[in-house]
């Protein structure tokens, strides 16, 4: 559980920080990045439960790349007056990456993954 708050608090933050960094990364609404970031982190805390392990944080990270990348372009379709652009949304999956080696890295030395893994 603890993962899951991390990711709820730090993916929309990295969300906001990269709308305000990048300029092809644009929301009408404050609501928006932290929205689709929360939704991201719920997504992304599933994928740590069944995959995140010492030999899959690879795969785990280029998992989280392509979900994030994806859903931050296609999120941004959903909501009015909001402006991602393909770039934008790999520039913001990267620094979300950035920010998941350290998560998956404490999960994984702190031993909360396998306390919170359904598949272990």
């Amino acid at each position: 559980m603890t993962g899951l708050l991390l990711k709820l608090i730090i993916t929309p933050l990295g969300i906001v920080v990269s709308s305000w960094i990048l300029p092809n990364v644009q929301f009408a609404a404050w609501y928006q990045p932290i929205l689709l970031g929360a939704v991201l982190a719920v997504i992304g805390y599933m994928g740590e439960l069944m995959f995140l392990g010492r030999k899959t944080k690879g795969f785990v990270l280029a998992m989280d790349f392509v979900i994030s990348a994806v859903g931050i372009y296609i999120g941004a379709w959903v909501f009015a007056n909001t402006g991602v652009t393909l770039l934008g949304a790999i520039l913001t999956a990267v620094i979300l990456v950035i920010t998941e080696i350290f998560q998956h890295n404490w999960l994984i030395n702190s031993g909360r993954i396998k306390k919170e893994g359904i598949l272990r």
